[in-house]
C-alpha cells in the first residue's frame, strides 16, 4: 500500500489526515473518537481568553451547504490546560491547539500552553484585506513559543499571495486554508425563521460547495510561500485529498464531512487514500504535492477543439448528460445516445454529469 506517512513542520504524522477545529474536537471524548478512526494528528476546537456562548440552533444543512453560528469554545481555557489538553496529549498522536484571536489573546494564552502542544493554530478571523490583526497574533506566538505557528486564514482575502507572504515573513510555519465563508443567511419558508440562533441568524458556510475555492486559495498561497500549507474546506472523499495535495497542500483538515457523515468518515478516506496511491503507482503521498502547480501553466489548462466521444459499450442511457445538455446536441435514437457534432458547444458539462465515465475528451 502507498505510504501515507509525512513530515510537517518536524512533527511525524502517520497520515496527512485532520479533524479541523470545531464541535468534532470540543473535548476529549470528542477528540478520542477521531483519535480511534486512525487521524494522523488532532487539531483541537479553538480556545481563547473567554469561553464562547454558543447560540442555539447553531448548525444546519442548507442542501448541499452546510452553515453553522458556532463559535469557539465554550469550555474555559484552564479546564483545557489541567485537563483536555493533557489527557488528549495521552492518546499518543500530535496535538496542535488552536487558539484565537487577538494579539492580546495570543500573548496571554500561549506561555500556558507552551510545553502541552506539538504545534499552535491561529485563528485571526475574517480580516478582509488588513493583514495587521493576523501579522500581530503570529508575532505574538512566535514571541512565546517554540513550537511551529500555524495561521488559518479566511477566504475573503482579495490578494492570498501577498497575505501569505506577509504571514511567512511574520514568523508563521504553515498557513491553513481555508475557513469557511460568509456570513450567510438560510430562511426556512414554514417557520418564516432563520435556520440558525445568534443575533442576526447569519452563519458561516462550508462543506463540498466550498471546495474549488479552497484549492483555488491552496494554489495561489503554494506558489508565492515556501512554508507548508494545510487545506481544508469541502473535503467529502480521499480524491479531494488528491486534488489538495496536487495543488500544492501538505496536509489537510476535514470538519464538515465528519459532522454529517460521522468520524468513520476519516477511515474511509484514509483507506481509500492508500489505495488511490496504489492505482496511480505513487510511492509516498508527498509524491503528489505540486502535481499540478508543476506543470507548464500552457499544460494546466484544457482546451477542446472536437466533440466528446462516447464509449456506447458502457453507456447506460441514464440520460444524465441529455437533461443537462443546454444545446440539445444529445439524444437517445434506437436505445443508443447520439451526439450531434452540428450543435455540440464542447462545454464540457457532459463528461462531468456522467456517472461511469462513458463521455470524454481528446
Amino acid at each position: 500500500m502507498g505510504n501515507l506517512e509525512i513530515n510537517i513542520c518536524g512533527i511525524k504524522m502517520k497520515n496527512p489526515i485532520m479533524p479541523a477545529a470545531g464541535p468534532l474536537v470540543r473535548d476529549v471524548e470528542s477528540v478520542r473518537k477521531v483519535v480511534d478512526v486512525g487521524v494522523g494528528a488532532v487539531v483541537t476546537k479553538t480556545i481563547s481568553v473567554k469561553p464562547a456562548k454558543v447560540p442555539n440552533p447553531n448548525m444546519a444543512v442548507d442542501g448541499n451547504l452546510f452553515l453553522n453560528s458556532e463559535l469557539w469554545s465554550e469550555i474555559p481555557w484552564q479546564r483545557w490546560i489541567n485537563n483536555i489538553f493533557p489527557s488528549i496529549k495521552e492518546m499518543g498522536v500530535p496535538l496542535i491547539i488552536s487558539m484565537g484571536y487577538t494579539s492580546d489573546d495570543i500573548s496571554f494564552l500561549a506561555p500556558k500552553i507552551a510545553n502541552l502542544a506539538d504545534a499552535v493554530e491561529l485563528s485571526t478571523h475574517y480580516l478582509g484585506d488588513d493583514p495587521k490583526p493576523m501579522l500581530d497574533a503570529i508575532k505574538a506566538a512566535k514571541r512565546y513559543l517554540d513550537i511551529p505557528v500555524w495561521v488559518k486564514v479566511s477566504p475573503n482575502v482579495r490578494d492570498v499571495g501577498l497575505m501569505a507572504r506577509q504571514a511567512m515573513k511574520a514568523g508563521a510555519d504553515a498557513i491553513v486554508a481555508i475557513n469557511s465563508l460568509g456570513p450567510g443567511l438560510s430562511i426556512n419558508i414554514d417557520k418564516k425563521l432563520s435556520r440558525l440562533g445568534g443575533q442576526s441568524g447569519y452563519g458561516w458556510i462550508s462543506g463540498s460547495a466550498i471546495k474549488p475555492l479552497a484549492i483555488r486559495y491552496i494554489y495561489e498561497i503554494s506558489k508565492n510561500v515556501d512554508i507548508p500549507v494545510i487545506g481544508v474546506g469541502g473535503i467529502s472523499k480521499a480524491e479531494d485529498v488528491v486534488e489538495m495535495f496536487m495543488a500544492g497542500a501538505s496536509a489537510v483538515q476535514i470538519c464538515t464531512a465528519a459532522i454529517i457523515k460521522g468520524p468513520r468518515i476519516f477511515t474511509k478516506i484514509i483507506e481509500r487514500l492508500e489505495k488511490i496511491l496504489d492505482e496511480y503507482k505513487y510511492k509516498n503521498i508527498s509524491d503528489i504535492i505540486d502535481l499540478f502547480s508543476d506543470k507548464e501553466e500552457s499544460e494546466k489548462i484544457p482546451d477542446y477543439t472536437s466533440p466528446p466521444n462516447i464509449d456506447l459499450d458502457i453507456c447506460n442511457l441514464c440520460e444524465r448528460c441529455i437533461k443537462s445538455c443546454v444545446y440539445d446536441a444529445l439524444s437517445i435514437v434506437d436505445e443508443e445516445i447520439k451526439l450531434d457534432s452540428n450543435t455540440c458547444a464542447m462545454c464540457g458539462l457532459c463528461a462531468t454529469r456522467c456517472p461511469i465515465n462513458a463521455i470524454s475528451f481528446n
